[in-house]
């Protein structure tokens, strides 16, 4: 892999970051972490959260105030939605605090969402903005007649907006926002980065012409239109990383002052006057990862049903509240399982500093010693507090997953193995197989006493016996990274058109082609091993991966060694599945710099790719080979209800991608382009290899 699209960024966010911590002395600054949250951030802005009934944190605030401290922050504030309880009630037991707020503000003429940091208000002021969030103008209006300091929170991250927002809203915001938060330590870097390129950007022309345009007077929401402050803050929620991400606060005379006026005083003044410069560290997902990691812990020790009523007649569509009611069932499953809650909760403690107790040692199982082993890494590594604290944090992490990996796998295959020589499997056509794909509706039928009377081909309960913990925390480490990522890289278009115009840090356009397949005879690993010599001829942009123990890399070819391999019951001694790790495939996707995935089979690097275009917000075609209804007629013989399921479950595939690309010989292939076109998807018919290529991947073969 030929990218340097992260080293990039990397350079130019500690030169930047170098430079602002240059801009004042040393010795008349207060540090801050300009936004920050505790308990009181109860009502989440997403609506999964609000339909689950959970808040954003659990945290006291006396532990995030300590873990500010223990990151040498200088003066505190606290930044809960839409509220400053815990500021109020820090006051009131002596420490002297700044205090802040989050509001959630809505942009009307846009129909957008956007976060407001807002300091020194008070209590009176905090219930006249609480009303007048629904309307940014407005709140900014009081804001500035007030002399409250406001910050435009992560600017390129914005809510309920149905689309990307126009050049002209962010044009608009420039003229109501002095102060912009450019380092968000819960953001990556190339969004922290297009965020400072923009407001480099902007001269005072633009200004003069921007308030023309709009037909409004930036004194009206500014004490100064052309200068334009910038603020950092880490945006913690769990506390894990609060304070390594903050803002450089400008006091001059700064130990004279302290003689007479407190640090809150001393740092209000300096966000009002713009003195300020941001600090912080390069960053991709990982910090996010571990903030979701952590939380999905929290949701488990602590949560409590919702209540079916309440989802049903709560606002969001059915989507939606299905997705509530799914993910619901799950923590609740969770919480049923004493060895998976068990290290959860010793996991949670270990990301805040606490070690487990020596009976926890003494006790834990053999097969678990090693992921016991770096959870206290993790505890350790925590009291440390070393400058690779998040590097650390999230090595012992892929090495947790790795291990549950293991477990699981060598389980699996026992079981596995079990049922083939019980139920005989191996002889089973399959046609069987597929009338057989199914799984129970009813919840009972997965548990012991669930079964009633009826025949059931496989103990549910018994399969997932010594399952559970290798899998459910296997499923919460990958669903932190999809979530992780999901949140950072769903502006993508955003910020693909925002480096586009400014023509800074423009994301690389790279392929990456996923396959189950690459040896034998198949159309498919025939059509992609002459694509590869293409690729490697003409030194492309695209990279095929693959799974498997058999093949060897080369260059533009990357294969990942599979965690679980098995037999398929059909094909032959080639037909295996082997599954990858899916962390691998996740961090390979970010660090390769790839923005669009190809998908050459119906396999596991299938069911990957389409984890990946959700996940990085990614364009994801499909390549379809050959007719795959003939080869079901042809290979698996089944009768006519059997086929026609194989149809939905394919249709159901190929419509999941965002185009498909067929070869026009083949009458399914060209029966789904023609319902992809229906479905407002993009889909083609070819009649060639070369052609294949050159529509599916955008290069024309030489």
């Amino acid at each position: 892999m030929n990218n340097d699209f992260q080293q990039r960024l990397k350079e130019a966010f500690d030169k930047y970051v170098l430079q602002q911590q240059n801009r004042f002395p040393s010795d008349e600054i207060l540090r801050a972490d300009l936004h920050c949250h505790d308990f009181n951030s109860d009502v989440p802005d997403e609506l999964l959260g609000r339909l689950l009934n959970v808040p954003e944190t659990w945290l006291p605030s006396e532990t995030l105030i300590e873990k500010l401290r223990k990151n040498n922050c200088s003066v505190f504030t606290v930044t809960n939605h839409n509220n400053a309880r815990s500021c109020y009630a820090l006051q009131d037991k002596g420490l002297d605090v700044l205090v802040g707020a989050e509001f959630s503000c809505r942009v009307p003429d846009f129909e957008i969402g956007i976060h407001v940091l807002a300091y020194g208000f008070t209590p009176e002021e905090e219930v006249r903005l609480e009303k007048l969030r629904k309307n940014l103008y407005h709140f900014l209006e009081y804001a500035r007649q007030r002399r409250i300091p406001t910050v435009w929170a992560h600017p390129l991250y914005h809510y309920s907006s149905k689309q990307t927002p126009p050049a002209a809203f962010f044009n608009k915001m420039l003229l109501v926002f002095e102060r912009f938060e450019v380092i968000n330590g819960q953001r990556d870097t190339w969004q922290n980065l297009l965020v400072k390129a923009w407001l480099e950007s902007v001269s005072e022309e633009d200004i003069d012409r921007y308030a023309k345009e709009f037909g409004i007077d930036p004194l009206q929401y500014c004490s100064d239109v052309y200068r334009k402050s910038v603020s950092g803050g880490s945006d913690s929620h769990m506390g894990l990383f609060a304070g390594m991400t903050g803002t450089y606060l400008h006091i001059p005379n700064l130990q004279e002052r302290l003689r007479t006026e407190s640090r809150s005083q001393l740092a209000l003044e300096a966000i009002r006057e713009g003195r300020m410069a941001p600090f912080g560290t390069f960053q991709n997902a990982e910090k996010m990862t571990i903030a979701f990691l952590d939380y999905a812990c929290q949701i488990t020790l602590n949560y409590a049903d919702p209540g079916l009523l309440r989802m049903l007649l709560h606002r969001g569509t059915p989507q939606e509240k299905l997705v509530a009611f799914v993910v619901s069932n799950l923590f609740s499953e969770l919480r049923q399982h004493r060895v998976t809650t068990s290290f959860i909760r010793i996991f949670h403690d270990s990301l805040m500093g606490k070690k487990p107790s020596r009976l926890k040692r003494i006790t834990v199982r053999q097969a678990y010693q090693p992921i016991f082993g770096e959870a206290l890494r993790i505890a350790t590594i925590n009291k440390e507090n070393g400058k690779d604290l998040i590097a650390d944090y999230y090595d012992s992490i892929v090495e947790i997953n790795r291990q549950l990996y293991s477990i699981l796998s060598r389980r699996l295959e026992k079981k596995l193995t079990k049922i083939r020589e019980k139920e005989d499997l191996a002889n089973r056509s399959p046609a069987v197989w597929l009338e057989q794909l199914e799984l129970p509706v009813s919840l009972r039928a997965y548990t012991a006493d669930g079964g009633g009377k009826e025949k059931k081909s496989i103990d549910m309960a018994a399969f997932l016996d010594g399952l559970s913990f290798p899998f459910f925390g296997a499923a919460l480490i990958l669903a932190a990274h999809f979530i992780s990522a999901r949140t950072m890289f769903n502006i993508r278009p955003l910020l693909k058109d925002f480096s586009k115009r400014l023509q800074r840090f423009e994301h690389p356009e790279r392929i990456l082609w996923l396959t189950d397949t690459w040896l034998g005879d198949g159309e498919a690993a025939v059509f992609l091993r002459e694509m590869l010599g293409e690729i490697k001829r003409r030194n492309l942009p695209v990279d095929i991966i693959t799974c498997s123990s058999r093949v060897r890399p080369e260059p533009h070819l990357i294969v990942l060694p599979p965690v679980q391999e098995f037999a398929l019951p059909f094909g032959g001694e080639d037909c295996t599945c082997s599954v990858p790790d899916f962390i691998a495939l996740h961090n390979l996707f970010l660090s390769g710099g790839y923005d669009r995935i190809i998908c050459s089979m119906e396999g596991v690097m299938g069911l990957a790719g389409l984890y990946l275009k959700h996940a990085y917000s990614v364009e994801a075609s499909f390549c379809m080979h050959t007719d795959r209804m003939a080869f079901a007629r042809d290979r698996l013989k089944p009768d006519e209800h059997i086929l026609n399921r194989f149809r939905r479950i394919l249709r159901f595939f190929y419509l999941s991608f965002d185009r498909v690309t067929a070869f026009s010989s083949d009458t399914y292939n060209a029966k789904i382009a023609k319902e992809m076109i229906r479905s407002g998807k993009e889909a083609c018919l070819v009649g060639s290899r070369q052609e294949m290529f050159e529509r599916i991947t955008g290069f024309t073969p030489k």
